[in-house]
């Protein structure tokens, strides 16, 4: 079967020089051939002695990856990948070679390659109706998704559109986001009908966004109809839409303002969030709604709303300051949270200290809050996590062992994080290294 894409020269020879400066490693040997209990003991043996570096992590990181693709087997083997689409670039060869393969892998690997931008829709075509040939008396569920996804071309409207309505869910949307790139505007009746009947609902989802991508005052009324039958996310959706850059103009903005002061809850947090993100009229009366929602709201919305309201607001920050002790937990773990998060000049040194204390406080607890609390602080930079990330390594937990290794990226203590590059689980392996590869 023809190769999906021809690896990029560059970044083969980037994987090569990094094999070949580790060559004489014990870490890179045992990853490459999935040694883990032997890398497990060389990376602890040479954390110790000092012979480990970031350069050695990475080059150990990307060894690791590649092995998981290689080896990788369905079913497990697809939703592994999918852990790798956030650093696809690094290991394009690796995605590239596991995509000449037959199984549903490889389909996988394709999808990954063609979402990163990494290999040209005509080739996927060609690829699809091959390995159909191949494997299949048609093209199953995930080959006829793959093909769905490159039809963004010019002369593909009536096939996408075809495809918007297909019996699999994860053509459907493959298809919609096809439509999302392809921006044609012959779409939008079937994006409208998507948005109000498919069944599922990130399909809805998508099919609003890309409708609101296209604008036109068609759309924004037809969304504002749509509404109406909308659950929460949906209207969510549809603020999002109306700001869009083709809608916000063209009647988005006053959908948007009836929105903020008719509507309750996410709603309208949403459409105040996008009329402050777009500037212009109604910003002053969406910072209000923000401020009444932290305030008053239960407790997910207040927390939507801190996350959302501008910190350079006098109001904003003395509604912050009133729900930073506030009995309901949560509540107060935003507005910590933000603050740590904020740019410097957004909040005052004081106000970030104590909340970093605050915030360190929590994160030597062993609560799902503590977790965060931690990732938070790695995030932001806050050094003092670092003993706290590095306990977590010893977690039997695997989403505690995930964000441990993450945070410790974050931080720049990237040889430590490359402990878990050895880890059990495979997840742990691949997010670890797929987060160090990123940092690179």
């Amino acid at each position: 079967m023809q190769r999906v894409l021809s690896g990029s020269i560059l970044a083969g020879l980037l994987s090569l020089a990094a094999v070949i400066g580790c060559a004489s490693s014990a870490s890179i040997r045992a990853a490459e051939a999935g040694r883990f209990d032997e890398l497990r003991r060389a990376l602890n043996d040479e954390l110790r002695r000092g012979a480990l570096d970031s350069d050695d992590a990475r080059a150990i990181a990307r060894a690791v990856a590649e092995g998981e693709i290689a080896r990788a087997t369905p079913p497990s083997g697809v939703e592994l990948l999918r852990e790798l689409r956030t650093c696809a670039r690094p290991l394009e060869d690796a995605l590239a070679e596991r995509a000449t393969g037959s199984d549903a892998v490889a389909t996988a690997a394709a999808m990954i390659l063609l979402e990163a931008g990494l290999t040209e829709p005509e080739r996927v075509k060609v690829y699809a109706n091959d390995a159909a040939a191949g494997r299949y008396p048609g093209k199953n569920a995930a080959l006829r998704a793959l093909e769905a996804r490159a039809l963004v071309a010019a002369g593909d409207g009536a096939a996408r559109r075809a495809r918007m309505l297909d019996g699999e869910q994860e053509v459907r949307v493959s298809a919609l986001r096809a439509a999302m790139t392809a921006a044609d505007p012959s779409d939008r009746g079937a994006l409208l009908e998507a948005a109000r009947l498919d069944p599922y609902p990130l399909a809805r989802t998508l099919a609003i966004r890309a409708a609101g991508a296209l604008g036109g005052r068609e759309v924004v009324l037809a969304l504002r109809d749509i509404w109406t039958l909308s659950d929460e996310p949906g209207r969510e959706a549809i603020a999002e839409a109306w700001a869009a850059p083709r809608a916000i103009d063209d009647g988005g903005r006053a959908q948007l303002l009836w929105a903020i002061s008719t509507q309750r809850g996410a709603p309208a947090i949403a459409a105040a969030r996008a009329l402050l993100r777009v500037g212009g009229d109604g910003a002053g009366e969406a910072v209000s709604v923000l401020i009444g929602a932290i305030r008053t709201s239960q407790s997910r919305d207040r927390i939507y709303a801190i996350l959302s309201a501008p910190l350079e607001d006098p109001a904003v920050r003395s509604a912050l300051l009133e729900a930073k002790d506030d009995p309901d937990d949560a509540v107060a773990y935003a507005v910590h949270a933000r603050y740590v998060d904020a740019p410097p000049r957004a909040v005052a040194a004081r106000e970030r200290s104590a909340a970093v204390a605050w915030l360190m406080k929590l994160a030597s607890g062993t609560s799902t809050r503590a977790v965060l609390a931690r990732g938070a602080l790695a995030r932001a930079g806050v050094r003092a996590a670092v003993p706290l990330l590095e306990r977590d390594l010893r977690s039997q937990e695997i989403p505690v062992r995930e964000a441990a290794g993450t945070g410790l990226v974050e931080l720049g203590e990237i040889p430590r994080a490359a402990l878990l590059l050895a880890d059990v689980a495979p997840q742990v392996r691949v997010s670890v290294a797929c987060a160090i590869l990123g940092a690179s």
